[in-house]
């Protein structure tokens, strides 16, 4: 039996090569969508660690038993003459205040390098029972880095 040579010609083959290229297509445009999945993870998750809210130190004392010994932010300035810094044990004692209040604060680690009395700072940490707050971080605002 004869076949006819036009019949093979009007149906395109399949060839190893085009499916290579199509396979090539399909992971190439899902590595390009994973990537910018990620990416838009990390800007999303900066963005959000970085516009935290923070309580001010007379919201803190005006609900100290619906804040105590919840981990939270608190936002306000270095007292003057209030900072006691022992190097041998990187003990920080300070308070932080704003208009109304000043709040005590004790930090064990590694004192900033900006942390001067005046500066903005954000503490997180734990308001403890006794009205101390233990902060775990400080945050020096507007300290170029």
């Amino acid at each position: 039996m004869m076949t006819n040579s036009a019949e093979h010609t009007n149906q395109p083959e399949k060839t190893g090569a085009a499916k290579g290229k199509k396979r090539r297509g399909l992971k190439t445009a899902l590595t390009t969508l994973v990537i910018f999945a990620v990416v838009g993870y990390l800007i999303y998750d900066g963005m959000y660690n970085t516009m935290t809210y923070s309580l001010t130190v007379s919201e803190v004392l005006a609900k100290p038993l619906e804040l105590q010994n919840q981990t939270i932010r608190v936002g306000g300035n270095i007292s003057p003459d209030s900072v006691q810094w022992d190097p041998k044990q990187f003990l920080l004692s300070f308070k932080i205040e704003d208009d109304k209040s000043h709040l005590n604060v004790d930090y064990k680690g590694v004192m900033p390098d900006s942390f001067e009395p005046g500066r903005e700072v954000v503490i997180e940490g734990t308001f403890e029972n006794n009205g101390q707050f233990r902060a775990t971080k400080i945050m020096v605002i507007g300290a170029s880095y």
